[in-house]
């Protein structure tokens, strides 16, 4: 399983939220450069990266700053306010491998479709769920599409990888909920976890249960794991 350490920015510093809530807002004392520095030197060739800003403002705000990571040769998978094509072209041109849309997907029947045919599998789907059911724009509109019906509607267009955020926990440290990804696994495309991996053992139990990638957060800023512990449980050295 293929670990993707979180680096989440806004106003060019590195922070994250409780289930999305800008009021519960915590900041780390590390430039977003240096944290990813910090993640290659120490064996982990994989960095998610999520625009907050432009989550919240509706485009994204820190191109400069994904470029900055991309140069230095990891997988970047990036995402937050891609809400149009040129967002979308814009993240890629930066340096991008891959970006998470989620909104542009849910709130136009045609979009998928015509996404696919222009970006093809450099778009990962975010299918975010609250409450059972796939929400977007920043996780305030829900749906009343289960993730698994989701997924299997994109996956039939010709996407193959998901990322699919525990919403409820995301930013929580109260541990994954590996049923909620259980059922979602299937053949021909993989799934990235998300929202509350804080142990060694939700790496070890999400990567048991076919979980392809997880991202992990707040717990690695907060001492709820360390890096060489969730790189060798993605490994599966945890039992």
């Amino acid at each position: 399983m293929i670990l993707f350490p979180a680096i989440d920015l806004f106003g060019g510093k590195v922070i994250r939220l409780t289930q999305g809530d800008f009021s519960c807002r915590s900041d780390y004392d590390v430039k977003p450069l240096e944290a990813a520095l910090k993640y290659l030197k120490a064996g982990c060739d994989h960095i998610h990266i999520v625009d907050l800003e432009g989550a919240k403002t509706g485009h994204p705000c820190n191109l400069d700053t994904l470029a900055d990571i991309a140069a230095l040769g990891m997988f970047v998978q990036y995402g937050g306010g891609l809400r149009s094509k040129e967002s979308i072209h814009e993240a890629l041109s930066a340096g991008a491998d891959r970006v998470m849309v989620g909104s542009l997907l849910f709130t136009d029947s045609n979009a998928p479709g015509q996404l696919f045919s222009e970006f093809g599998t450099a778009i990962m789907p975010s299918v975010d769920v609250k409450d059972g059911k796939v929400v977007y724009n920043g996780w305030l509109n829900g749906t009343d599409t289960v993730p698994a019906d989701a997924i299997k509607k994109l996956h039939s267009i010709g996407y193959n990888v998901f990322l699919v955020t525990d919403t409820e926990r995301d930013g929580s440290m109260t541990g994954t909920r590996t049923g909620l990804y259980m059922p979602l696994i299937g053949d021909g495309y993989d799934i990235v976890a998300a929202g509350g991996i804080t142990t060694a053992r939700d790496l070890s139990e999400l990567a048991k249960a076919g979980v392809s990638a997880a991202v992990v957060g707040k717990s690695l800023y907060e001492g709820g794991i360390t890096l060489s512990e969730a790189l060798d449980a993605a490994k599966g050295g945890v039992e």
